[in-house]
């Protein structure tokens, strides 16, 4: 139940976030940010992977 609560409040802050970013640099340069910011995500969770193990 919390893990569904905690899921939906990240959802609308995520929602909120992309729409402030679309509005404050228009839609091709946000399109660009999210590619950015998916690719350090990668890179965080495969570092974060490679530090703590994957087992």
């Amino acid at each position: 139940m919390l893990q569904a609560l905690l899921s939906a409040i990240v959802d609308i802050l995520l929602s909120a976030a992309w729409s402030a970013v679309v509005r404050f640099f228009g839609l091709e340069n946000a399109v660009e940010i999210a590619t950015a910011v998916l690719g350090l995500g990668c890179i965080v969770i495969g570092s974060a992977v490679l530090l703590l193990g994957h087992g």
